[in-house]
């Protein structure tokens, strides 16, 4: 039974533990986009064990992702009238967080089966947590969607990464991923990503390069993804979610940040700047709430802003009087979304084909349209819905994901930053961009702890965010099939293989074919 499985677990209690995020990136398999770590956290918010869990303002930290452990390990051993004792498919789940988390755990006071992890002292390093060997081959240059900017060149490729971390105390954090990548014409090595954070009060300052993604989704999100590559940025917010006064416990958990990034030199208007904000709520256990803003804005181009401009341009879209020369100054390229995540468990109870249920969605607008800036025009909007079956027809592991989502043809387009919502070549939010349209489905088999087995398909309709708007449209459709293999305790094997019918490649009308992709990557763990 999963309570006798819990037991012999303790109270949380309030310590220091390592705040670092837990990457937006596949570090090991047994998940896809993103730390496998995020997927398990939704298979125990999904069951009704992390109470009112913030889960989808990511990065979270490990701090964070330690404490949403702790809450389920205690409704386990509270849970006295036997609700999750027929759960023990959630045995495994908790296992592989405990096992992630175990020093983390130990600082909060959490006791844990097996061998207690020493607790982290005033300094802790980690100089190589992870390290990753990467090959692979491709039929045609690509771009790996929602990979920070990945790219293979035709023919073969490799690379290898590792990340690094440090905690001094609870307040100042560290953390490090360079990144070395290369194909048969050329190599190159660049920081993927890398940060110092200060935690103060439980609020948090951090300066560095670093992924964000806002949303439910799982291939993709309307306002940040980490499609594009990591931007650099100044973030600050709440370090953990916090009770408001007076209505806190009404509106529970709630989750506050905004950074304001650079975008690169090469661009329609050089070193243009990206400020974001973001709010959170959960405020019943199978309820999250979330609303995001961004503005894209200024540049070392003439006219400039003053530093005294910029609340103006950010929280006035229409202090940007175009038809005014005085006020070009003032360009901007904002976007909001509002999305939502329902989480149902023991639904097989009502005939429906699995144990626990997701519904979500994101409603996305781009204000630039028109004369308003603030009503929703039709030809501004976009949204996302998903569905996620976890513990499908009943079996331990296996689960399946839909998503749809679509764009229009205003979505993401911009007269002044012309380019779009754009940077490096990638879209910032999802992949479709302009006056696309994305299906996305996943099912994966967690044969063990171990074994993994994953399969996709995709017909994605991608539009160019370049105003004017192209009339060519990109069409993706196919599949993928992926192995993930745990071995020797700390080695971790990823293999995919994608199949990709493509018409107009690149927006070029009668660019057609099949694109073959074949991936590996290695990766030992040092903890």
């Amino acid at each position: 039974m999963i309570v006798l499985f819990a037991a012999i677990l303790g109270v949380p209690s309030a310590r220091a533990a390592d705040r670092s995020g837990i990457p937006l990136k596949n570090w090991g398999g047994f998940s896809v986009f993103r730390d496998a770590v995020y997927d398990d956290l939704e298979r125990l918010a999904a069951a009704g064990l992390a109470d009112r869990a913030v889960l989808n303002t990511k990065p979270l930290s490990r701090t964070e992702a330690a404490r949403i452990v702790a809450r389920a390990i205690e409704t386990i051993r509270r849970d006295d009238a036997g609700v999750y004792n027929s759960r023990r498919d959630l045995e495994a789940v908790l296992d592989r967080l405990m096992n992630e988390f175990r020093a983390e755990l130990t600082s909060l006071g959490v006791k844990v089966a097996g061998p207690e992890a020493p607790t982290p002292g005033f300094f802790s390093a980690i100089p190589v947590d992870r390290a990753q060997i990467r090959a692979g081959f491709a039929s045609r240059d690509l771009s790996f969607v929602n990979s920070q900017g990945l790219r293979f060149q035709r023919g073969a490729n490799g690379g290898l990464s590792f990340e690094s971390r440090a905690q001094v105390g609870d307040f100042l954090t560290f953390y490090l991923q360079p990144e070395a990548h290369g194909n048969e014409e050329f190599g190159a090595a660049r920081l993927a990503s890398g940060y110092a954070k200060l935690t103060l009060y439980s609020v948090e300052l951090l300066v560095g390069r670093d992924s964000l993604w806002w949303g439910p989704g799982l291939h993709g999100s309307l306002i940040m993804s980490n499609n594009a590559p990591p931007l650099d940025q100044v973030r600050i917010g709440s370090a953990e979610p916090f009770l408001l006064p007076w209505i806190g416990e009404w509106v529970g958990p709630t989750k506050i940040l905004g950074f304001i990034a650079e975008l690169e030199q090469r661009r329609d208007h050089p070193r243009a700047k990206l400020a974001g904000l973001r709010g959170t709520i959960a405020p019943f256990s199978f309820l999250e709430l979330g609303a995001s803003y961004v503005n894209m804005f200024d540049g070392t181009d003439r006219p400039r802003l003053s530093l005294g401009d910029y609340p103006r341009v950010i929280f006035d879209p229409q202090a940007a009087d175009q038809a005014d020369p005085a006020n070009q100054r003032f360009r901007n390229n904002a976007l909001l979304a509002l999305d939502a995540d329902l989480r149902f468990r023991n639904v097989n109870r009502y005939f429906l084909p699995s144990r626990d249920l997701r519904l979500y969605g994101e409603f996305g607008w781009d204000d630039t349209c028109c004369e308003s800036n603030y009503v929703p025009l039709k030809d501004t909007i976009s949204g996302l819905i998903g569905v996620h079956l976890l513990g499908l027809f009943e079996l331990d592991g296996l689960d399946a994901r839909f998503e749809y989502a679509e764009s229009s043809k205003l979505s993401f387009t911009h007269n002044q930053f012309y380019r779009g919502y754009w940077t490096r070549g990638e879209v910032i939010s999802h992949v479709i961009g302009t006056d696309g349209t994305a299906f996305n489905s996943r099912i994966t088999n967690r044969v063990s702890n171990d074994l993994m087995v994953g399969v996709g398909m995709h017909r994605l309709v991608i539009g160019n965010t370049t105003n004017p708007v192209s009339s060519t449209q990109e069409h993706r459709w196919g599949g993928s099939i992926d192995v993930s293999y745990r071995f020797g305790g700390v080695y971790s094997l990823f293999a995919q293989y994608q199949l990709t019918r493509t018409t107009n490649r690149n927006f070029v009308a009668g660019d057609d074919g099949f694109d073959n992709l074949v991936l590996l990557e290695l990766t030992r763990s040092f903890r």
